[in-house]
Order: C-alpha cells, then sequence, then structure tokens
C-alpha cells in the first residue's frame, strides 16, 4: 500500500469489519473449500456452564476435570516382559469355551490352538470372543464382518465398501459400549501375525481409537499391545500404530470423536493420508495452514499457534481462543479446547455452511510481548479495530484530555507508518487514522489534527512498519480500557426503565461504562463475584444475573445481553488465570 488510497482501504477494512462479535471486530477474507485437503503422511459447540456459588466463592477450578493419564499413557514403553499379552486377557475373559483349561488333557487345547484365538483369521467368527448377552454377540459378528471388509478379507474392496464398514462399526459401539472390548480385542487379532491386509487394518484402527475408550480391565493389555507395535520400528506399521496409540490416549483425556468422520475422511485414512490440512485465520484477514489429524483437539492447535507467536508460559496460552464464525450467524463463541477440530468441521461442511476458524486472544492478563514480531503482528491487528472504533477512548464529558491527543496525534503518525507510508498523511487520510470519537469531538478541527499528527511524522518515520506496530501497542497498553472486551448490554435496574451500558471485561474485573464518554458508571473486581446464572424470561430474552458480594452479603445485578455465554465464559477464564496465579 503505497498511496493513499491503499491507507484508506487498510483503514477502512479495519472499521467495517464483518462480522461485529465484541471479541472478534477484525478484518476477515472468505474462506474457499479449495483450500483445504487432505495431507499425505507415511503410515456447533455446547455453552459453558454457569458458575455456581461455590466455584466462584472458592475460587475453585473452572474446567472440566479429566482423569490423570493412566499408567499406560505415561510411562515410556516397556521391553517385551510378557505382561498384559493379548493371550493373557483372552485366558482370562474370552469365553470359557474357547479356552478349557481346566478340562483333562485329553481334551486341553494345544499352544498352537490357544494362540490361533488371538491372531489373524481369514474366516468370520461365529460367536463373540468376549461373554455377550444374545443382541451383543449379535452386533459382535457383524463388527467381526465390518472388519474383514475394510480389510477386505470379506468380499473384496469394493469401492465404498470401508466407509459403510466404518459406520456399521461406529454406530454398534456407539449404541452399545460393552461392543467396544469386543471390537478393540477383534482389531488386536486381525492385526497380529496378519502378512496379507495388515495395513488396512491398522489404518482402520486409527479410525477407531479416535472414538471410544475401553474398560479398565482390557486398558493395559491394549495399551501394551500398541506400545508394543508403535516403538518396534522393526515392525512394518509402527509408524500407523504410534498414530493409534496417540489417537487412544487423545480419547482417554478428551472423551473421544463425537461425529462421525466424512467420507472423505474415511477414504483419505484409508488412502495412507493421515492428515488435513486447515485454513485458520488470523487478525487482519492473514492464515495459516496447520495439518490437523484424526485426534487433534483445539488445544492442540492453540498450542502450535502459540508456538508460532513465540508464546511459551502454559499460563499464557490459556489467553488464546480459536472460535468459529458461520456466515449468517450474528454471534460466535470460541470452541471448547478439548473439542476435536474434525467433528466441528464435518458437521458444517454436512450442512453445506460457509465458516471460518479464527485464532485470536480473548483473555487479556499476561503483558505484552512487543520483541515478538509474530505476536506484535496478531495483536495489533486484533486490537486495531477497537482503537479506531473509539472503544478504548475515554472522554471526560465529551471532551479530550491533552495526554489523550497528545497519544492519539503519535499513534495516527505509527499507522500511517505501519501501512508503509513514506510522506505524512494528507487531510483525507488523517481521518482513518483517528478513533471515530476523537473526529466528531468538538475539541480540535480536522485541520488541526492534521498539523499534529505531521508534527509526530518526522519521530517515525525511520521505523519499520513492525516496529510501528510495536509502538502502538506500547502506547495503548498504558489506556486503562486496554485488553478489554466490550459489550453493551442493558442494566435492569428497575424493570421499566432498563439503562444501557457498554460492559468492559479486562484483567482488573468487571466495568460498566457511559455508552458515549466510556466514563465508569461502575465497578466490580472479580473477588467480588459470588456467581453468574443465564436466564431466560417467557419470551425467551436472555439475561445474566451477576451475583456480587461475600458470602454473607450479596447483591445481584441483572443485565440483558445476547453476549450472556461468552460474559460467563471471560470470567471464569480471569477467575482462573488469577487462581493459578495464586498456587
Amino acid at each position: 500500500m503505497g498511496d493513499g488510497v491503499g491507507l484508506k482501504a487498510w483503514h477502512q477494512a479495519l472499521r467495517d469489519s464483518k462480522y461485529k462479535s465484541p471479541v472478534l471486530r477484525m478484518y476477515l477474507r472468505r474462506v474457499d473449500k479449495e483450500d483445504e485437503h487432505w495431507e499425505e503422511k507415511a503410515a456447533p459447540p455446547s455453552p459453558d456452564d454457569d458458575l455456581t456459588d461455590s466455584q466462584i466463592a472458592s475460587h475453585h477450578n473452572i474446567h472440566q476435570n479429566y482423569s490423570a493419564p493412566t499408567h499406560a499413557q505415561t510411562e515410556q514403553p516397556s521391553t517385551s516382559d510378557g505382561k498384559h499379552s493379548l493371550l493373557q486377557f483372552a485366558m482370562e475373559h474370552f469365553r470359557r469355551d474357547k479356552f478349557r483349561l481346566g478340562a483333562p488333557s485329553s481334551t486341553s487345547w494345544t499352544w498352537s490352538e490357544q494362540m490361533s484365538m488371538v491372531k489373524y483369521s481369514q474366516a468370520p467368527i461365529t460367536e463373540s470372543l468376549l461373554p455377550l448377552d444374545e443382541d451383543n454377540n449379535r452386533l459382535a459378528i457383524e463388527c467381526y464382518v465390518s472388519i474383514m471388509r475394510y480389510m477386505g478379507d470379506y468380499g473384496g474392496n469394493n469401492g465404498g465398501g470401508e466407509v459403510e464398514a466404518v459406520y456399521t462399526l461406529l454406530r454398534n459401539c456407539h449404541g452399545s459400549p460393552p461392543l467396544r472390548d469386543e471390537l478393540y480385542c477383534q482389531m488386536m487379532k486381525q492385526t497380529t501375525n496378519n502378512s496379507k491386509t495388515a495395513q488396512r487394518g491398522w489404518r482402520l484402527f486409527t479410525i477407531l481409537s479416535a472414538y471410544f475408550t475401553c474398560s479398565e480391565e482390557l486398558q493395559p493389555y491394549l495399551f501394551k499391545y500398541l506400545e508394543s507395535a508403535a516403538y518396534d520400528k522393526r515392525r512394518a506399521y509402527h509408524g500407523t500404530a504410534l498414530v493409534t496409540l496417540q489417537n487412544l490416549r487423545k480419547t482417554f483425556k478428551y472423551g473421544g470423536r463425537r461425529n462421525v468422520p466424512s467420507v472423505e475422511e474415511i477414504t483419505a485414512i484409508t488412502a495412507g493420508r493421515n492428515a488435513k490440512r486447515q485454513i485458520f485465520r488470523l487478525p487482519g484477514g492473514t492464515q495459516r495452514v496447520l495439518n490437523v489429524k484424526g485426534s487433534t483437539v483445539v488445544k492442540d492447535i492453540i498450542e502450535e499457534m502459540c508456538g508460532l507467536l513465540n508464546i511459551s508460559r502454559v499460563e499464557e496460552r490459556e489467553e488464546f481462543s480459536i472460535y468459529c464464525i458461520v456466515e449468517g450467524d450474528t454471534f460466535t463463541m470460541p470452541l471448547m479446547k478439548e473439542e476435536y477440530v474434525l467433528d466441528v468441521t464435518t458437521e458444517l461442511y454436512k450442512n453445506e455452511q460457509v465458516f471460518y476458524l479464527i485464532f485470536c486472544r480473548s483473555v487479556w492478563f499476561f503483558p505484552l510481548k512487543l520483541d515478538s514480531e509474530p505476536y506484535v503482528e496478531v495483536v495489533f491487528n486484533q486490537v486495531a479495530p477497537d482503537y479506531l472504533e473509539g472503544l478504548l477512548l475515554v472522554m471526560p464529558e465529551g471532551t479530550l484530555r491533552q495526554e489523550d491527543v497528545n497519544d492519539i496525534s503519535r499513534i495516527a503518525a505509527l499507522l500511517h507508518r505501519a501501512a508503509e507510508l513514506q510522506q505524512p498523511p494528507a487531510l483525507k487520510e488523517t481521518k482513518y487514522l483517528l478513533p471515530k470519537p476523537a473526529l466528531a469531538a468538538r475539541d480540535l478541527k480536522p485541520i488541526q489534527w492534521v498539523g499534529l499528527v505531521g508534527g509526530q511524522w518526522d519521530s517515525v518515520r525511520a521505523l519499520s512498519p513492525g516496529q510501528a506496530k510495536a509502538r502502538v501497542l506500547d502506547i495503548l497498553q498504558s489506556w486503562p480500557l486496554f485488553g478489554s472486551s466490550f459489550f453493551s448490554v442493558r442494566r435492569i435496574v428497575d424493570a421499566s426503565l432498563p439503562e444501557e451500558y457498554i460492559m468492559a471485561l479486562n484483567k482488573s474485573g468487571v466495568h460498566f461504562l457511559d455508552p458515549v464518554t466510556h466514563e465508569p458508571v461502575s465497578f466490580s473486581p472479580y473477588n467480588e463475584i459470588i456467581s453468574t446464572r443465564k436466564v431466560k424470561n417467557e419470551e425467551s430474552v436472555l439475561y445474566l444475573d451477576l451475583k456480587f458480594g461475600n458470602l454473607m452479603q450479596q447483591r445481584i445485578s441483572r443485565i440483558q445481553t445476547e453476549h450472556a455465554h461468552e460474559i460467563s465464559r471471560l470470567i471464569r477464564m480471569y477467575i482462573y488465570i488469577k487462581k493459578g496465579l495464586m498456587e
């Protein structure tokens, strides 16, 4: 952008952001489905719960708790010690008639016969491996045939047969949890001593392991089986076995995939392509293409993106979110960190919805990292729309303070330089560099602003665009409303007379601001918030009740807002981060 037209377009894009979510006032571009494809490798979200009195009053952990990693998940793979083998599990848990251990020697099965029960077979089973009731026994036989069909051991591989096979397996196990141990036993059996169709068997294993856990009884045997295959590089399919192991670990941690994979995903995995290239948008319209696997959750993407921004501290990464913006939807919420990315995208594609996955900062507690150019670029593009809209500017009694005039003038010159322009801004350009309330203020005329901005030009013209953006953030971070998320709300003081405010949430607490001057009307720190509660009246109008005070004395402030879920989530996040720093 080397001229005034380019500058105007750049700033107008920031001002006229198509998406008016309070957190996502940024310039975005349309996503083409053609931008996404599966990467070849060698082998809509539910709202969070409200805060209860006990959760906030005691600053109890906010996030959903998951069970700690098990022995099999955390320890390094052990050597082949004979423990937790599939044969051992089979002898203890398979149908008793499979292993007649107490029978006379004349009728006892040989070692070879026992081993045949836990290794690959080209013949369908006539009854389940585990003792199951009649209905589940019938489904177990159907599952075994589906496994054989997917692997090409039953009726050949007839194009779309593998998709139908996967659907059958997922449907049966979803409807009947006792079948899950049976299915994993069948998978271990059919990938043991299989020199014919093991490759397809292991690829099927990668799909199933992203969906279902198993019982505590089977868990150590299943993990041992996968570890033995994954960490032994002499085995032909150790790479695919490692993917399966990673998927299963994720499944135990996050609960497994919720939606049936798309035909494209199943077909891609069957062909050995285990990762899909997915576009993630950043503030300002730039994009990153990341590889998303079947087991990838939102938290994985946030960690990878934070790594690109040189954010290594775990607590700081909690401040970032992935938002899913669906075209036509007025409001949006961040995806939960434990959600599987492909669950989200598959459902949206199925419904033929245009969507954008946006990475941005949603909580502002930790200081800025102005020495990281990628970080500055992302944060600058997120902050600039709020600044130009005037949300960060406080104007007591509708007037500009001299210190704000000085900051605004310098920021305008820095914004002009950030657009890679070499000459000071003219009158027509200057208006795109100032916050809207400053333009409307009677304190200064447009020509005076040109002079003030021009007076700052010599001190910024030698800066690089990246340095100019960092200077803008450095100035703004001292403003009292910097790092705030803004929401238009109606505060119900008298049911017949709702009062309109701007609610600002930042690291200091909850602010109610005058909608015009942004002067503070009231303020409450987070340690005074006892609970939040979302309610709807008979007309389906959404309210948020904020309970303030202590255990002895409380008051409730009710606000009317369509953003009740996001407000409640942000309050939880600030309390969560503060709690973590105190421990």
